[in-house]
């Protein structure tokens, strides 16, 4: 079980830039008043923000920056590397809980300046528990990780990974084959009763495993940039997902589509009755893969390609629908990372408000299993900075969230 959060070191706000001293006409003197003077503001200005910022505040993740970039020059960096593994394969098993154990552990870790060696130093951690922290002790010792190496190697798990692989298949599905006495993607396509998007799947399966390049990302963000704009210049598309915190690759293609004024019906049956069309036309969509009722669903999820490929590779692709209104919320809700929304909305929930993809909400009421009894009123849905104001939280830009 994950253990709430102990109190790490107080970390400082960035600070905004001091004003300007008065000119002297003495150099000297004016250097020293500048010395002096600026360190009595800056002590002052740190003061009223620690009053204003409380020190449990600055335990949450998305108070701090994130850019990814730690991995390679931390004393945890192997530790970090295998815990990593670990995480991608529960992920790949659909074992959430554990998945998102592995990812807090590796964020903590990824904080500290020294390598931490012993089960005791890792159980002295926030969100490390007896089970993680002989893990860790483990990696440390060895060199190596034995739950991985099996998880690699046995048969069962093998064969499960790949299942849960295949667009559409979940645990439950993937163990059931299994069971059934399935051995390989090709006995599925042969034997196996699927559905449509089971046997897309299966049939681009290497092609929805690899990932996709940043320019790759970009160009698909073009053309259906461009087709839009011919249909109504006033939407916008924004590329969401791990493109906009700066990832070299990613795993599909999210685009955000938005308008000022537009309701998320407006914009959905925009999408459906010309959009989408207009782009299987252009032979750029390749397959719908989950569509909901015109005017009433918040996204379509499909496969595309880029055209005049001599090798079209298929992509998966989702058309996400957003009012202007809530363009603020979502993109946080459509940016992540999920370690760093899940810490944003655990923040505002202890603050008493609640944060989603629609907007930042106080006054909810909640029953004590936490079902809401209203729906609050509106803080702020449109600025996504301001959110971050409202919640106390420095702006963090997108590359700053890679938890």
């Amino acid at each position: 079980m994950i253990k709430q959060t102990r109190v790490e070191k107080e970390l400082p706000l960035d600070q905004s830039d001091e004003e300007d001293l008065d000119t002297a006409s003495n150099i000297e003197e004016a250097h020293s008043n500048s010395d002096s003077e600026t360190e009595k503001r800056k002590k002052a200005r740190k003061k009223k923000r620690s009053n204003e910022i409380p020190q449990w505040q600055e335990t949450f993740s998305c108070m701090h920056k994130h850019d990814g970039h730690t991995d390679e020059n931390n004393p945890n960096a192997q530790t970090i590397e295998i815990l990593q593994k670990m995480s991608d394969y529960y992920d790949r098993v659909s074992d959430e809980w554990r998945a998102l154990a592995y990812r807090k552990a590796i964020s903590i870790l990824r904080k500290q300046k020294e390598k931490i060696v012993t089960k005791e130093q890792a159980l002295a951690m926030p969100f490390i528990g007896e089970r993680l922290a002989a893990k860790i002790e483990e990696i440390v010792w060895t060199n190596r990780l034995r739950r991985l190496e099996e998880a690699s190697t046995e048969p069962h798990d093998v064969l499960l990974s790949q299942f849960l692989n295949i667009y559409g298949v979940g645990f439950t599905q993937a163990s059931k084959w299994i069971q059934q006495g399935y051995q390989s993607l090709e006995d599925l396509k042969a034997r196996a009763c699927l559905t449509k998007n089971q046997r897309i799947g299966i049939e681009h399966y290497d092609d929805f495993l690899q990932r996709i390049p940043r320019a790759e990302v970009e160009a698909h963000g073009a053309i259906v940039k461009e087709l839009l704009f011919k249909v109504d210049p006033a939407v916008k598309v924004i590329i969401g997902g791990s493109y906009r915190r700066g990832a070299a690759s990613s795993g599909d293609i999210d685009l955000i589509i938005t308008k000022d004024g537009a309701s998320q019906a407006d914009i959905c049956a925009l999408m459906t009755d010309e959009v989408i069309p207009a782009l299987f036309q252009q032979n750029y969509l390749q397959a719908s893969l989950a569509v909901g009722n015109r005017g009433e669903s918040s996204k379509w999820h499909g496969a595309c390609a880029l055209p005049r490929s001599k090798s079209p590779v298929w992509r998966r692709i989702d058309f996400l629908y957003v009012p202007g209104d809530e363009i603020g919320a979502a993109l946080i809700y459509f940016t992540g990372n999920d370690i760093f929304n899940r810490s944003l909305r655990l923040l505002a929930s202890k603050k008493g408000m609640c944060l989603n993809q629609r907007g930042l909400f106080a006054g909810i009421l909640r029953r004590e299993n936490r079902v809401k009894l209203n729906r609050g009123h509106l803080l702020e849905s449109r600025d996504e900075k301001r959110i971050f104001e409202i919640l106390g939280v420095p702006w963090r830009p997108p590359n700053h969230r890679i938890c």
